[in-house]
């Protein structure tokens, strides 16, 4: 039956007026499959229509309360993670590629590719603590406006998975920031609180 609303808001909702059900579905429904991506075959797909969900829920909530603020942050969080992706790989490969092209003509040991491994870390570390701060940001005003505190604690375990993540760890709390999310957006209520005052 869920499944069944999702649909029916994608396909046959008006766009142009959101309302907070929709949120609390999309949003919940969409963490919630953002978390089988261990599925075979079909769960990294899945994952990403998920993912895809929950944008469009934070949108829609962003548009509802008017804070287009909540949205921005996101995305900047999910840029940074990107960038951090991209230089990871991009440092990792050219270190392997300047150290394969070098031993021919290398009589000691050449420590340029532990270096770039280092660097690449150090590079994907920094953006997940961007990353981190910017969904901390999203969802703590998204407890504010929805009344909902648990997203505010979901934005704090967000944040320190990113600061963790370089030992791994962090992605247990990542984990557990994806489950209390899809609970934070299945607490919303439909009856919508009075708005808090706007952050400049």
């Amino acid at each position: 039956m869920r499944l069944k609303y999702v649909f029916s808001i994608l396909i046959y909702r008006d766009y142009s007026m959101p309302t907070l059900e929709d949120v609390k579905i999309l949003g919940g429904i969409g963490a919630l499959c953002s978390l089988i991506s261990f599925v075979p075959y079909v769960g990294w797909l899945i994952s990403i229509a998920g993912f895809i969900l929950v944008l469009i829920a934070i949108k829609y909530l962003s548009d509802i309360f008017h804070e287009p603020q909540i949205f921005t942050n996101l995305i900047i969080a999910i840029a940074a993670y990107i960038v951090g992706i991209i230089l990871f790989f991009v440092i990792i490969v050219g270190s392997l590629l300047s150290f394969i092209a070098s031993l021919p003509h290398e009589n000691s040991p050449n420590l340029a590719p532990l270096l770039g491994i280092i660097v690449a870390f150090l590079a994907f570390w920094a953006a997940c603590i961007v990353g981190g701060v910017y969904i901390n940001r999203a969802y703590g005003r998204m407890a504010e406006v929805t009344g909902v505190e648990l997203f505010r604690t979901t934005g704090l375990v967000y944040l320190i998975g990113s600061i963790l993540v370089i030992i791994l760890i962090g992605l247990l709390f990542l984990v557990i920031a994806k489950i209390l999310e899809a609970v934070s957006f299945f607490s919303i209520k439909e009856e919508a609180p009075p708005p808090p005052p706007p952050i400049y």
